[in-house]
């Protein structure tokens, strides 16, 4: 069993006697980690709204829950993929309220939640967000964690629980199956269920595009022309995305005193590369560039600090910095009122040169940013300038203050 970061936080909430909700995107391991922080004993009640005759009994007869839960007087309840369900919610706080019932709420989509306008137990429970794999957790099963080869695997298959460790164990073809059965079930399940059914075939030209251009600007009319459809629907397929959790939204870091000509347009991200690449149809590692290998290398870093921030349930946010005349920034944590840029290089031999635009953006903002860091593929940290540290990409929690 791998260890999970985000237990730490977990377990003392469920400790303390609260209630909470474990969002996150399809496979990343949501349940299995409740179970193992609370464990299988017989005062534990599961409901899995995955199972189609429970939800159909929910949405016909919600108190169904409050009569079970009442005769069986549980310690802990477990309910698994509440948006399908989103109704359940209101007698949730009503166990809650009357009988100090304590939950724990898995849910792998906000959308079917927002419309429904459902209960989300304001002051009642706390929230939290599970990803794939980070650094530190692929380092407790992986055995040579710092090898390039590890990289370009984690480039390629992306870090969700489950294909890495069957990539790991060298079953490459099996975590190629799955993660193309995750694009087509995504596409089943959330877009049919959307009502979007006419326009399935334009969803997945869409997706396939989207994927491709993770990473970049986000030019909303660009995609339109491209796929055929008005601005109107392309937004609305990337909230769809957005609402899923299967892409992040990465908006720009604007500072207020600034003469600069800043971008504005948001970034988007896939939440993991893996599903990325199957959903862009590039899911090998041959005939791969060095310029896609930095385009992949530069998404999972900033993917590797939001993640490194969720699993500590840090209270900071990821940004980028560009200046239309040249200058950007890849990626700049906003943590505790100050700012870490960070820039990505792929190749194992930073120079003084790769760091121009950090320093730019240092001199700019050096009353909240006073260290910048270039994150790349070798295997030692360098120090390239009083300020600038290079780190090896799986020592890249080292940017965080400890």
């Amino acid at each position: 069993m791998i260890i999970r970061n985000l237990e730490n936080e977990i377990r003392p909430v469920i400790e303390d006697g609260r209630s909470l909700f474990l969002f996150g995107p399809r496979q990343t391991g949501k349940t299995t980690l409740l179970n193992m922080i609370v464990g299988r004993s017989g005062d534990i009640l599961s409901f899995s709204f995955l199972n189609a005759r429970l939800r159909q009994q929910a949405e016909r007869d919600p108190g169904f829950l409050a009569q079970e839960i009442s005769a069986a007087k549980p310690r802990l309840v477990i309910l698994d993929e509440v948006q399908k369900v989103p109704g359940i919610l209101d007698e949730v706080q009503l166990m809650i309220d009357r009988e100090r019932t304590i939950f724990l709420i898995t849910g792998s989509s906000a959308r079917k939640l927002k419309r429904d306008r459902a209960n989300l137990l304001a002051g009642r429970a706390v929230t939290f967000r599970l990803d794939p794999f980070d650094v530190g957790e692929r380092a407790t099963f992986e055995s040579h964690p710092e090898l390039p080869e590890t990289l370009q695997r984690i480039l390629t298959f992306g870090d969700l629980p489950e294909i890495g460790l069957l990539t790991r164990d060298g079953k490459a073809r099996l975590a190629e199956n799955l993660l193309r059965s995750y694009v087509e079930t995504f596409l089943e399940e959330e877009i049919r269920a959307e009502t979007l059914i006419r326009k399935i075939g334009v969803f997945g030209n869409f997706l396939r595009l989207a994927a491709e251009a993770s990473g970049r600007i986000l030019s909303l009319s660009e995609l339109s022309r491209d796929i055929g459809v008005t601005h109107h629907t392309v937004a609305s397929f990337f909230d769809v995305l957005h609402d899923a959790m299967i892409i992040e939204k990465i908006d720009p870091l604007l500072p207020a005193a600034t003469r600069r000509r800043l971008v504005k347009s948001s970034k988007y991200l896939f939440f993991d590369i893996g599903v990325r690449n199957a959903a862009a149809r590039q899911l090998s590692a041959a005939g791969i560039g060095p310029m896609e290998w930095g385009n992949r290398f530069e998404q999972w870093v900033g993917l590797s600090l939001l993640r490194h921030m969720r699993s500590r349930n840090m209270a900071g946010s990821l940004h980028f910095w560009r200046d239309h005349n040249g200058p950007e920034v890849d990626w700049v944590v906003e943590l505790n009122g100050r700012w870490i840029p960070v820039e990505v290089k792929w190749g194992d031999t930073p120079r003084p040169r790769h760091c121009s635009h950090l320093r730019t953006f240092l001199e700019e903002y050096g009353d909240k940013a006073s260290r910048g860091y270039l994150i790349f593929t070798g295997a030692r940290p360098r120090a390239l300038d009083k300020k600038i540290l290079a780190i090896p990409w799986f020592r890249l929690s080292e940017i965080f203050p400890s």
